[in-house]
């Protein structure tokens, strides 16, 4: 009877410090503001959609779409967050970024260059379970977080824009999972 009470005690500690760890971990990546308290709104964001990308056979993130209304459509502030299944640099994921861009056709311009040069210096470098999030307020800046906290903001709407459409626009290269995240049934 006594081993039973020690392995229910044993369990229960186990559930709590596991319990712990997810909520320090969702609360500085982003929960701050999918829970109302750092939301443009001060309301809840509401979950859109997720998706998980693989390429090949290879998982390289999971991603969620938070918004104020839980729609994509006229959304005013969303948060994307990205759960990264591998170990990237920040150089690499800043990389990424600017080739995409020139993919989509944006400018490869002195402007798109400081935001990429700014992102790689605020962005870490993440590892499997890592995550970055993307929070756009409704003055078009993007606030990022990282598992510690809060890394930086940019403030421009033509960033904001330019950034997402790598994820939600319809000329996002893995254009299912973009259906996925903006809740396209």
């Amino acid at each position: 009877m006594k081993s039973k009470h020690v392995r229910n005690l044993l369990v229960s500690g186990v559930a709590s410090l596991s319990m712990l760890s997810l909520t320090a971990t969702a609360s500085s990546c982003g929960a701050d503001v999918v829970s109302g308290v750092n939301s443009a709104s001060g309301s809840a964001l509401e979950k859109v959609g997720e998706t998980r990308l693989r390429v090949m056979f290879f998982r390289i993130y999971d991603a969620e779409l938070f918004t104020e209304t839980g729609r994509f459509e006229d959304a005013e502030e969303l948060l994307l967050r990205l759960e990264y299944a591998r170990n990237f640099t920040a150089a690499k994921l800043a990389e990424q970024t600017q080739d995409e861009w020139e993919r989509m056709g944006y400018p490869d311009n002195e402007e798109s260059q400081s935001w990429i040069e700014e992102l790689t210096t605020m962005w870490p470098d993440v590892s499997s379970g890592d995550c970055i999030v993307a929070h756009k307020n409704p003055e078009g800046s993007v606030t990022f977080y990282g598992n510690d906290g809060e890394l930086g903001t940019i403030e421009s709407n033509v960033f904001a824009d330019q950034f997402l459409s790598i994820w939600l626009s319809e000329e996002a290269r893995y254009r299912d999972s973009r259906d996925e995240l903006v809740g396209v049934e």
